[in-house]
């Protein structure tokens, strides 16, 4: 079931991964990330990666609003914090999953959270002038 509750949302997202047992590809260039060769292997640990989303709704919520944080820094490159704490707050996908999944949390405490995983993984900065993209 995906993070908006309807069972048929994993579809489009695992097309490839369930379905490509079908193609036999020697090398896969991904939307992110540099080229590879081993597809099985990257298959195996997409198809272990969606089926853990698909059980545990409220990580597949963090992780989606991660996804689409990451995105918006992929587009601005740097933001101040007024703009992002803007676009955080009138993205109304963001509203739906914290009032779904985290109702006992704000939306500014848990996108902070969000952010400060980004920030930890390495995928993004910050500091008192705003975010930026790493």
């Amino acid at each position: 079931m995906g993070v908006h509750g309807k069972p048929g949302e994993f579809i489009s997202s695992g097309f490839f991964v369930w379905g490509g047992d079908q193609l036999t590809p020697l090398h896969v260039i991904p939307g992110h990330g540099g080229v590879f060769g081993d597809v099985d292997r990257a298959l195996q640990t997409a198809r272990r990666r969606l089926a853990g989303l698909q059980r545990d709704p409220v990580k597949h919520a963090r992780h989606a609003m991660k996804v689409l944080m990451k995105f918006k820094l992929l587009e601005l490159h740097a933001v101040s914090r007024a703009d992002w704490a803007d676009w955080v707050g009138g993205t109304l996908f963001f509203e739906r999953l914290r009032a779904r999944f985290f109702a006992g949390e704000t939306l500014a405490a848990l996108t902070e959270d969000l952010l400060a995983e980004l920030i930890a993984a390495g995928a993004a900065q910050s500091d008192a002038l705003g975010v930026r993209n790493a």
